[in-house]
């Protein structure tokens, strides 16, 4: 890992970081963790970067990329906060694998770095106006928080945010608009009733094809999912898929021995089975289709 991590930003006299990329020969700057001077390299072989005078023994490039990244991205916080700005966040959610939009300060009010919870001590704290901590954010370059910091996290019902770092590089996600963190533990979609899981969306497809049987145009409808879903079509489907020239009958599937909601020609009656429905139209690229958002879906009670 360290030689993919450079010293990228260094410390101005005035205590501004500055990237490597936009730093100027004529300016001094120290090193953020040890504060021995730097000299600015920019070359044709490697990116341009600092290097120490004299490297203090305890000084990594991993513990200031940890320190750079974690400071920027607090000062980013402080400057919307203050103008009273959102800061828009986009995250791919691991809970219902859909991809969520919010804005990371809708709850905070004021922000913290290295706030003292007692049992532990995240990068940055997002507070309320009643100085609840709503949202932690972890930086992680090589070691990620204790499971008692996440046990902590989730007893409270604070949302975490973490960034994982490979190389200074990564500093670039701090300009990104919206933000794109490594992984969010919040999911906006609702729970299933069931078994309390959060639901990924569905989507209703309605494909413009030709009956196999009779050859006459026929719509017809197939459910998919973020998690891949081709279950049962609920009543609300069937409602949707009819206001959209669809027919779809409870019928008996002598191939299944089972009665379910199936497809149906409206000029020949003929079922269209669940595997002739992927062979015959999901799978016939050339039919055009058009996505319908139909709700949400529960894949472990399916």
């Amino acid at each position: 890992m360290t030689k993919s991590i450079l010293y990228s930003i260094g410390k101005t006299s005035l205590g501004e970081l500055v990237k490597a990329s936009d730093a100027q020969k004529e300016i001094s700057y120290a090193c953020p963790i040890c504060s021995q001077p730097l000299v600015l390299r920019k070359g044709s072989q490697k990116r341009p970067h600092f290097a120490h005078k004299v490297l203090s023994p305890n000084c990594k490039p991993e513990t200031a990329l940890h320190y750079s990244f974690k400071t920027l991205l607090f000062q980013k916080i402080r400057e919307h906060l203050e103008k009273k700005l959102a800061l828009p966040i986009l995250w791919h959610c691991c809970k219902c694998s859909s991809t969520h939009t919010g804005n990371l300060l809708k709850k905070a009010t004021s922000a913290s770095l290295e706030h003292n919870l007692g049992v532990c001590q995240p990068d940055i704290a997002l507070m309320d106006s009643s100085g609840n901590v709503v949202v932690v954010i972890e930086v992680i370059v090589t070691h990620k928080p204790e499971e008692s910091a996440l046990s902590y996290y989730s007893r409270k019902n604070i949302a975490v945010v973490s960034y994982q770092l490979k190389s200074d590089e990564d500093l670039n996600f701090l300009e990104e608009s919206p933000l794109k963190p490594s992984s969010v533990s919040v999911c906006t979609h609702p729970k299933c009733k069931k078994c309390k899981n959060h639901m990924p969306k569905k989507r209703l497809l309605i494909i413009e094809g030709k009956c196999w049987k009779c050859h006459k145009p026929i719509k017809v409808a197939a459910l998919d999912g973020d998690m891949g879903y081709e279950g049962e079509f609920s009543s609300g489907d069937v409602q949707l898929a009819a206001q959209h020239g669809v027919l779809i009958k409870s019928r008996y599937s002598h191939t299944m021995k089972t009665q379910y909601r199936a497809n149906t020609c409206q000029q020949c009656g003929t079922l269209i089975g669940r595997h002739y429905l992927f062979t015959d139209y999901i799978a016939m690229p050339e039919y055009p289709r058009q996505a319908i958002e139909a709700g949400y879906y529960c894949p472990h009670c399916s």
